[in-house]
């Protein structure tokens, strides 16, 4: 063990004294691994660790290729609620709206529900009066990442700039 750490100090010193970084260093290696292999073993030896390599490089990319796809186009359930929560009153009027699609008008203890794909959305809320004017338009981007569903308390949203994603109500 003690040789093994003089040698690893000797090379240490001669990877900061050429400065070689180690990520380059452990490229050298390999490749002269390869290299002695090849003449070592012979070109059918060599072709054989390379067709394992390059299948295993292409697995490894298959599946990052899979998780990402499923990340990306994941579908999301979001359920907008009117409901009192804690100190907050409901709205009296509310119509949300998830990417631009069919609003959904909600009224005071209304709860509704919407879908969308991908890890993130923007939320528009426009606060309505008893004329169905527009009051208060909040526009916000949420990032939902791989959750299933969640829930967005209006009430919250409206008041508070934020802690308004509330537990799924399944």
């Amino acid at each position: 063990m003690a040789m093994l750490n003089e040698y690893l100090e000797i090379a240490r010193t001669y990877l900061n004294a050429w400065s070689i970084s180690p990520e380059l260093a452990g490229l050298i290696v390999i490749f002269a691994v390869w290299l002695l292999l090849y003449l070592g073993k012979g070109l059918s030896f060599f072709r054989f660790l390379m067709r394992w390599y390059q299948r295993i490089i292409v697995l490894a990319g298959l599946v990052a290729l899979g998780f990402w796809l499923f990340y990306i186009g994941r579908e999301h359930q979001i359920f907008l609620d009117n409901k009192a929560v804690n100190d907050y009153k409901p709205l009296e009027l509310v119509r949300v709206s998830i990417n631009g699609g069919e609003a959904a008008e909600l009224m005071p203890g209304d709860r509704d529900m919407r879908k969308t794909v991908g890890p993130e959305f923007e939320l528009k809320a426009e606060i309505l009066n008893d004329d169905e004017e527009v009051i208060n338009t909040i526009t916000k981007k949420l990032k939902i990442g791989c959750s299933k569903d969640i829930m967005i308390s209006l009430p919250v949203l409206a008041v508070v700039s934020g802690d308004f994603v509330m537990p799924s109500p399944r």
